[in-house]
Parts: structure tokens; sequence; C-alpha cells
């Protein structure tokens, strides 16, 4: 007998975490609406010309490939897998963007707010709270390359986070273009500036040893990795702007994180905005600024972003963007973590009767518990046969332990006048 479990990496999201998962996501919209943002849809299918060489790094390795079809397909002339494919599942929502953009600036504000809400996919070992098929919620501004960018980006989604139940969470900034700056000052070769950066991004994660010695692996002689990770690490988060410039950042990439430090500290409510020049993040299209959003309940961000000003030059246009993807699979299991109470579930009722007899009277009280509020289900059941009501209150139970359920009601019209409470 085969197996009913989802593909490995995939998941089933049964109704109450449907439910709350479209209350939360309708929250998102809301407040990012509210902040002038618009949204739009890409397919989930690009070609594989538009997501490779996009500065996707790690993540290009990591595309769910899609096979030709019909006479593009020739498996005798083939000699590599490249031969056969065309098209892949993106694996983030920025690069559709860009593409989207190119196609349709001419219908678009300038700048442009875009809201992005859907699945993307990385072929990726799978472990807790990181799948293969998972939903970012992005913002993005395009056509805006001035700080203020960066600065609606964070608050928005501060916002965001603090409107449906999250808090005392941390944004870190920073700046790849202080970081490239340093490493230069340091011996880093330019040609290595981004290599060297996939490993500083790892700091967090692992040890300073193993971080010089993916730097060596990379390239980078030892002597030099092991100055960049010690300079790095000892910077003391009560002047860290001071001690980036000391180490060879230039002024105005200070003056611009501290413009955006500045205006979004105190903006929202559990927000806490911090410099860290360890905050790198791997993505090779990030010119810029760059940030991320943690919790101390999850044990990766929850959020990240920056700004990407090259990559609408792939084609042909000169126009600056910057972003930030929340992470809402990770986002889910924080507010489980946080244990906080469930939002209600609906009301629901359970209308009975004999089809053969009834089926007007049915309908027409249906209609009315709808307008009332109620979510109705009707159940055919013909008088005389075994009541459905301990079926019933066993699916209402299970629905209530998942969230989709706060009341359940039911009314037999061959036998009521008033729709009764079973449950609450």
């Amino acid at each position: 007998m085969k197996s009913s479990k989802p593909f490995r990496g995939m998941k089933d999201v049964l109704p109450g975490e449907v439910e709350r998962r479209n209350a939360l996501l309708g929250i998102l919209r809301s407040i990012y609406r509210s902040h002038g943002y618009l949204e739009i849809e890409t397919p989930i299918v690009e070609s594989l010309d538009i997501l490779f060489g996009s500065g996707g790094g790690e993540n290009e390795k990591l595309t769910y490939k899609l096979l030709k079809r019909g006479e593009k397909l020739d498996l005798d002339e083939a000699t590599s897998v490249d031969d056969l494919v065309d098209g892949g599942l993106r694996f983030d929502l920025t690069v559709p963007l860009c593409r989207f953009y190119a196609e349709n600036l001419h219908r678009l504000p300038k700048p442009f707010r875009s809201i992005q809400i859907g699945s993307s996919f990385r072929a990726e070992r799978p472990q807790r709270g990181r799948y293969r098929q998972f939903t970012q919620a992005d913002i993005d501004i395009l056509g805006d390359a001035t700080v203020l960018a960066e600065i609606e980006l964070i608050t928005a989604s501060g916002h965001a986070l603090h409107s449906i139940g999250i808090n005392e969470f941390t944004v870190r900034i920073n700046d790849r273009r202080a970081i490239d700056q340093i490493l230069l000052k340091s011996g880093v070769d330019d040609h290595l500036l981004q290599t060297t950066m996939i490993a500083l991004d790892k700091l967090d994660k692992v040890s300073p040893i193993q971080v010089v010695e993916e730097m060596q692996q990379r390239g980078l002689p030892i002597k030099i990795a092991e100055a960049v990770v010690d300079r790095l690490s000892q910077v003391s988060p009560h002047r860290v702007l001071d001690t980036l410039s000391d180490l060879g950042a230039e002024e105005t990439t200070i003056s611009s994180l501290q413009k955006i430090h500045q205006n979004c500290a105190h903006a929202i409510k559990g927000m806490k905005v911090v410099v860290d020049p360890l905050c790198v993040r791997g993505l090779g299209y990030y010119t810029s600024t760059v940030f991320e959003v943690s919790h101390a309940l999850s044990p990766s961000s929850i959020a990240g972003g920056g700004r990407y000003d090259n990559m609408l030059s792939r084609f042909g246009l000169d126009i600056p963007a910057c972003g930030i993807s929340l992470g809402f699979d990770r986002i889910l299991n924080t507010l489980e973590e946080m244990q906080l109470e469930r939002p209600k579930g609906t009301k629901r009722i359970y209308i009975i009767f004999d089809q053969d007899i009834e089926l007007e009277n049915a309908l027409a009280a249906s209609r009315e518990y709808r307008r009332a509020g109620y979510s109705v289900s009707l159940v055919s059941h013909r008088r005389g046969s075994r009541s459905p009501m301990k079926r019933l209150a066993t699916e209402a139970e299970e629905l209530k332990r998942q969230g989709s359920l706060d009341e359940f009601w039911f009314q037999t019209l061959s036998e009521d006048t008033e729709p009764r409470l079973l449950m609450h």
C-alpha cells in the first residue's frame, strides 16, 4: 500500500491552521496596505535564464528544475541535465518581482511599493522551521535610492509583526559596503569579497574557527581570515558605528546606517533596532543595506532583506530596489512557542434535516443563519435512522482543537424551532 505522507520537506495544512494562517495573512495585508503597498502576484515557475545568475547564491543550486515539453525535449541529443530543462520553481519572490517590474513598469506607480505573498521552493535538507515549500510575505520598494526606502520597509514590517502578536523582536541592520570596505583594507582581494561574505554570514550560527576554515577553503589566506573574524567579532555593541569607521568603513556608509537607526529605533513598540557588523546575509544580489529580524524563541531569523540596486540592470533598467521578506512559517512556529491565546474561531451551526421532505426549509434556514454571521453546514439525515450528533460532536471537537471553531450549534428541523448550543 502506498504511503499517504506528503513529499519530504512539504506539509499538509489542516482546516484550523488554514483559517489561522489566512487570518494572520489578512492582518499583514491590511497593515502593509495602510503603509501604501500594492499587492501583486507572480508565477511560481520562471525560466532558468531568469532564476540563474540573479545573485541568489546557494539558493540557485537548490532550484527545482522542470523538464522541457514537446518538441523542446530531445532526449537523443541531450548531453547533460541542462539540455533537458528550461524552467524552475521560484526559490524566492525577489527575482520574480524584478522580472515582473521590467515587464509592467509603464503601468505601475513610481516608486512602486509592492506586496507579494506566496510559496517559494528550495530543494534543501528539511529541518525544524525550514521546509522545501514555504510561504513568504514580501514588501519591496522599487525606484527610491534614498534611505527612506529602508526606513519605510523596517517600520511597516515591524508594525505588521507587532499586529499579529510578535513582540520584543530585534532588527539587526548593516551595510554590505561597510564590510566590503573593511575587508579590502584587511587585505581581502576584490574577487574574494562575495565568497568571504558568504562565510561571514555564518558567524552567528557556527564557531569563529569554522568560519575561518571555510574562508580558507574559499581561497583566503589564514592570517587574513583570522584577522577579519577577530576584528568583526570584537566590535563593541555600544560604539558600533565608531568602530566600523575605525576599521575602514567610509563616512557616507556610516551616515546612512546612522540615519536608518535613528528613524527606526523607536518607531514600533517592542521593536529593538541595532547596528550589527555580523549581519551580512549571504545572497549575492544585496548591494548595501541589509537587515534581519530575530526573536528569542526562533532558532533562525524570522525576516530578512536589504537593498539590491543592481538586479534590475539584467533587464536594462537602472532602477534602485530594496525589500524585506517575512518567513511566514517561522513566524507561525514562533507564535506557537509564545503560547499566545489563539484567536476565536467561527460560530458554526449544523442544520439536520430529511432531504426528501425538508430540503426547501433547510436551504431557507441556512440563508438566514449565514446572514446572522454563522458558518452553516447542511446535514442530510433520514428520519428514524441513527442520529448523527455523536459524529458531529467529534468532528466539532477536532475543529475546535485546530482553532477553526469556537461555538457549535445544531438544529434538527423536524424537532426544533431554535438552534441549540452543543459546545462552546
